[in-house]
C-alpha cells in the first residue's frame, strides 16, 4: 500500500514543470519574423501625468547571428530626424546616433548604452535588445507558477553570469506559458527595483504565427515616470535592403 501512494505522489507531482533556463529557451525559440517594420507612437508621461507624444518608424532584420535596426523619429518638430542605428553580429555590437541639428552622427558606447534613449524611461540597452533574450547569459532559476485569465504564468528570476555585459545586476520575468511571451520584467540594480516593463497587449500575426506585443509600459519606480510605446501599421517578412542600415539613410 505504502509503494501505491508513493506511485499517487509521483504521479500528482508536476513532473513536466520546466526549470527557469527552460523556459527562457522557450522564450528565446519562440518563432519571430526576420524583417520588422512599422510606426511606434511614444507617449513620455511624468508623475504628475503630464504627457508628451513623439511618432517614430522602426526597422529591423535578422540574418542568422546578425541583427540591424535603425529608428527614426518624425515627430513633433524638435526631434525630427532623430535617428538610432543598432548592428550586432555575433557578440560585437554597434550603437550609433544621428542628430540633425548637429548634422553629426556619434557612437553610443560603454556607460552611454544605459543612458535615457531621447528622454524615455527605455535605455539604449533596453531598445536593442527589444524582443530579443539569449537563454544562455543567464544563471535562471524558476521562483513561482501563476496561472492568471486561466493561463499558467512562471516566474523566472535571471541573473547574468560572470563576464557578461548586462545593464541590470537581476531580471524577474513573468512568462506567458501558452505562448511563451514575457508579460512583465522587473529590472534590479545594486539589489534594488529600478524599472518595470509591463507588455499590456500581445497580437499574433501570421495566423498566429508570430506572438507580438504591440503596447509596452517601461515605469521608473523611483521617479514614477512612465513611457509608453505602441506598434502599428506592422509589415513582417517582407524584404528590406541593407542600404536602410546605413550612416546615409539615418540623414535622409
Amino acid at each position: 500500500m505504502r509503494r501505491l501512494w508513493v506511485w499517487v505522489l509521483l504521479l500528482a507531482a508536476p513532473a513536466l514543470a520546466l526549470t527557469g533556463d527552460e523556459v527562457l529557451k522557450r522564450v528565446e525559440a519562440r518563432p519571430t519574423p526576420k524583417t520588422f517594420h512599422g510606426k511606434m507612437a511614444m507617449e513620455l508621461i511624468s508623475k504628475q501625468g503630464k504627457k508628451l507624444t513623439r511618432e517614430l518608424e522602426l526597422w529591423s532584420k535578422k540574418e542568422g547571428d546578425a541583427e540591424k535596426m535603425l529608428i527614426k523619429f518624425l515627430a513633433p518638430p524638435d526631434v525630427r530626424g532623430t535617428a538610432f542605428l543598432f548592428l550586432k553580429k555575433g557578440d560585437r555590437e554597434e550603437m550609433k546616433l544621428y542628430l540633425p541639428a548637429l548634422k553629426k552622427v556619434r557612437r553610443i558606447a560603454g556607460g552611454q548604452k544605459k543612458g535615457s534613449f531621447m528622454g524615455s524611461d527605455f535605455s539604449y540597452d533596453d531598445i536593442a535588445r527589444l524582443g530579443s533574450l539569449k537563454a544562455e547569459d543567464f544563471t535562471s532559476t524558476l521562483k513561482e507558477v501563476e496561472e492568471q485569465d486561466g493561463v499558467k504564468v512562471y516566474v523566472v528570476e535571471a541573473v547574468p553570469k560572470p563576464g557578461v555585459e548586462h545593464s541590470y545586476d537581476k531580471e524577474v520575468i513573468w512568462v506567458r506559458g501558452d505562448v511563451f511571451v514575457p508579460i512583465r520584467i522587473e529590472f534590479y540594480q545594486k539589489g534594488k527595483l529600478y524599472k518595470v516593463m509591463t507588455l499590456e497587449k500581445i497580437e499574433g500575426f501570421a495566423g498566429g504565427k508570430y506572438q507580438i506585443p504591440t503596447r509596452l509600459v517601461m515605469e521608473n519606480v523611483r521617479t514614477k515616470h512612465k513611457t509608453v510605446l505602441v506598434q502599428k501599421d506592422l509589415e513582417l517578412d517582407r524584404p528590406i535592403p541593407d542600404s536602410v542600415f546605413t550612416e546615409r539613410f539615418m540623414k535622409r
